[in-house]
């Protein structure tokens, strides 16, 4: 489900989208920081929340980079996303160095937003881990 940041009543849009739709992942989201209670869901849930900084940025006038930071520290999936490269001026690479240098995210909380988004994916079992395998060797 797809949740855009700073629209009338976002948290009860996630809301909804958790309750009466039953998604299993919720692309932006960011708002769902402002309700504790939601965040407890979305975490126990393991829902992934995908983010897009730049998009962001042109759209709403920031990167919601302290957002993804507050997800983290709850234990929410967060992960980063791009959000048409092309219009918005970056692809992954440069939307993890814009939220970690505005963030300012460390290295185990990039390596946490990859995992995230492998462990969110739709990918089959097997690919998945083998990713998650990669960048636990990688990050070593």
């Amino acid at each position: 489900m797809h949740c855009d940041p700073d629209q009338e009543d976002s948290v009860g849009h996630i809301w909804q989208t958790l309750d009466e739709i039953g998604v299993d992942r919720i692309d932006h989201g960011v708002n769902a920081v402002e309700d504790e209670a939601l965040c407890r869901e979305i975490a126990r849930r393991g829902l992934a929340l995908t983010v897009c900084p730049l998009s962001n940025r042109c759209i709403h006038g920031g990167l919601k980079a302290d957002e993804v930071r507050t997800m983290l520290e709850k234990g929410m999936r967060a992960t980063i996303n791009s959000d048409d490269p092309a219009y918005f001026g970056g692809y992954l690479t440069e939307n993890l160095l814009a939220a970690q240098r505005d963030a300012g995210l460390d290295r185990s909380q990039i390596v946490q937003l990859v995992r995230n988004a492998f462990a969110g994916s739709w990918l089959p079992p097997e690919a998945r881990d083998a990713f998650l395998g990669k960048v636990e060797a990688h990050a070593g």
